[in-house]
């Protein structure tokens, strides 16, 4: 690392100047894209989403279907896939939550993700691809999550099952063992997250100062979908803004592992969960790379990436590729 700062340390101030040569230069990039700059407010929400066509996961790649098997199914009407690796499977089952502020579908980087999560631990994939906001809520979402752990559990021990996801879906898989619990299954064994949105009310102040750094999310916009996916509810509500729990739940999350950057408006909330759910006697593992960006683990070619991969690996318990 090029600032003296190691790799997945604590909390470090964010800075443009942080990171890999190859992580400045995405990070520049992704800023010339018309993302952020264009996103101010909540006009492009507003004007975009509410009377759109809903939307369609990204395509297999045809590359992907050459290296695994593809299970389709319907539970609760609601299409899921899992994906296991021909060459050396493992015990292992992550259920993967996608990200995209709850109102964007499962894109083309979710299968970056995934094709490396299986490559670096041989577990078996199953994507649930639950419905978005502003159509549906995280109301529907929940009962939903909770058949596809159900139907996972047919097949696979508790304890080898891994929630994982990325910004939103991070949310989602953090908050999950708390809607399991209710419904009287057992806890996974563990959970990960890639730069978890964990409240979605956007109000921590120390926001701005990331803000100021990002180059790819607009807080208005994140907001605003926020409200949709709670629809009416209080949106500080755990199975919407984790960070927001209560202690009592906060100490019965499963050991947990949290990659964040600091280029990314999501840490300063990461920070928050991670404190209130270590004080409530959890054990969660925040893991921060300087100069990250939002979910920068989509780019598995970076350094800082194959970092979260390899420690990923060792979390799982699949020793690390030479």
């Amino acid at each position: 690392m090029t600032s003296g700062h190691p790799a997945g340390t604590d909390t470090v101030e964010p800075s443009a100047q942080d990171g890999s040569r190859a992580m400045r230069l995405a990070s520049r990039l992704i800023g010339f894209l018309p993302t952020k700059k264009n996103l101010n407010g909540t006009d492009w929400v507003n004007a975009k989403y509410p009377s759109r066509t809903y939307p369609s996961m990204a395509a297999i790649p045809w590359t992907f279907r050459q290296t695994h098997t593809i299970q389709e199914k319907r539970i609760d009407g609601v299409r899921t896939i899992t994906v296991r690796p021909l060459l050396g499977a493992t015990r292992s089952h992550i259920i993967y939550t996608h990200g995209g502020i709850y109102i964007n579908e499962f894109g083309r980087p979710h299968w970056w993700i995934i094709a490396e999560l299986t490559k670096r631990t041989g577990a078996a994939v199953t994507v649930p691809l639950y419905r978005l906001a502003p159509e549906s809520t995280y109301r529907e979402a929940f009962p939903y999550l909770v058949s596809v752990y159900r139907d996972v559990l047919v097949t696979a021990n508790p304890e080898d099952v891994t929630l994982m996801g990325d910004s939103a879906g991070g949310a989602l898989a953090i908050a999950q063992p708390w809607a399991f619990r209710d419904a009287g299954l057992p806890a996974p064994g563990r959970v990960v997250a890639f730069s978890p949105w964990l409240d979605v009310t956007g109000t921590n102040p120390e926001i701005p100062k990331y803000d100021a750094v990002d180059p790819m999310l607009s807080v208005p916009g994140g907001v605003q979908a926020g409200l949709w996916w709670s629809d009416g509810d209080d949106p500080r509500t755990p199975l919407v803004s984790p960070a927001c729990a209560p202690a009592d739940l906060l100490a019965t999350v499963p050991v947990t592992r949290i990659y964040q950057g600091t280029r990314d408006v999501c840490m300063a909330d990461a920070t928050v969960f991670r404190d209130r759910a270590v004080a409530a006697g959890a054990d969660v593992t925040l893991k921060v790379y300087p100069g990250g960006f939002h979910v920068f683990p989509a780019f598995p070619r970076l350094p800082e990436s194959r970092d979260v991969y390899t420690d990923i690996a060792a979390f799982l318990g699949r020793p690390a590729l030479p």
